[in-house]
C-alpha cells in the first residue's frame, strides 16, 4: 500500500531536524570539552645586579712613608702604592678613584719650592710639583714628583690616614720625639715650629746635602709651639722645612 506523499515529506523533514540538531550538539559538546586557552603574561628577565664594592675591597687607611703613601683595606690590602718619583698627575687620578672628589683644588706658590697642584680630601693633600723652567732643583738624591700631607687623622668617606709606624695628627709631639737622635728632632726658635722625623727612607740614608747641611729627610712631624701636638705630617720632605 502506498503512504500519502505529504505525509512521506513530513516524516523526512522531521528526521532531517533532528539530524541537524544532534549534529549541532555534538560540535557543542567538542567545543565545552575543549580547553580554553588562557592569555598568559610574558615575564621578562630580572636584570642582573650591579656589582659593588664590597666592605672588603674599600680603602680603610691611608699609609705614608718615606718613598711611598699606600690606600689600604681594613685586613691590609693594598689597593694602591704611590710613589713620590712616579707621575703625580696618575696618582691624582688614582686617589680620586678611591676616594671620590676632592674637596678642594689649588695652586700653592713658594720661593724655596717648586709651584704645586695641591688636591686635598678633607685632611688628606697630595701637592704635584710643577716646576717653572727657571727652577732650581734642590741637592740630594730625591726631587720627588709630588709631595702628600695630612693635617687630619680622617680623609673623604672615613679613611684613617697615618704614617708607616701609626703616627697621626693630632698626637703629642713631646712623647713622640721623646728617644729620638738629635738630628732626627729640630726645636725651631725663630718661627717656633717644631719638627720630628718619623720615617727615612730605605734607598738611601735619608740626609741630604742641603744650605750647606746633612738634613734628615722622609716622613716629618710638625707642630706649632703653642699647641704641642703633631699638626702636620708631610712626606717626602725635610726636618728643616716649614711647608
Amino acid at each position: 500500500m502506498r503512504r500519502p506523499l505529504a505525509l512521506t515529506a513530513i516524516v523526512a523533514a522531521a528526521l532531517l531536524t533532528l539530524a541537524a540538531c544532534s549534529t549541532d550538539q555534538v560540535e557543542g559538546d567538542v567545543a565545552a570539552s575543549s580547553p580554553t586557552p588562557v592569555a598568559t603574561a610574558t615575564v621578562a628577565p630580572e636584570p642582573e645586579p650591579t656589582p659593588s664594592a664590597t666592605p672588603a675591597a674599600l680603602p680603610a687607611t691611608i699609609i705614608i712613608g718615606a718613598e711611598a703613601t699606600d690606600i689600604v683595606t681594613a685586613d691590609g690590602t693594598v689597593l694602591a702604592s704611590l710613589n713620590y718619583q712616579s707621575d703625580g698627575d696618575a696618582a691624582v687620578a688614582v686617589l680620586r678613584g678611591l676616594l671620590g672628589e676632592p674637596t678642594s683644588e689649588s695652586v700653592e706658590e713658594s720661593s724655596h719650592y717648586p709651584r704645586a697642584e695641591l688636591t686635598e680630601w678633607d685632611g688628606f693633600t697630595i701637592g704635584v710639583n710643577r716646576p717653572d723652567a727657571d727652577f732650581n732643583p734642590r741637592p740630594g738624591p730625591y726631587n720627588p714628583a709630588f709631595q702628600v700631607r695630612a693635617s687630619g687623622t680622617m680623609a673623604t668617606n672615613g679613611v684613617a690616614i697615618e704614617d708607616v709606624n701609626g703616627n697621626q695628627t693630632g698626637q703629642d709631639f713631646e712623647s713622640t720625639a721623646d728617644g729620638k737622635p738629635a738630628d732626627q728632632v729640630h726645636f725651631d726658635e725663630t718661627f717656633g715650629i717644631d719638627s720630628v722625623t718619623l720615617d727615612m727612607p730605605s734607598s738611601f740614608s735619608g740626609a741630604i746635602p742641603d744650605y750647606g747641611l746633612p738634613m734628615t729627610y722622609g716622613v716629618i712631624g710638625f707642630t706649632g709651639r703653642d699647641t704641642g701636638i703633631i699638626e702636620k705630617i708631610l712626606a717626602p720632605t725635610d726636618l728643616f722645612s716649614l711647608t
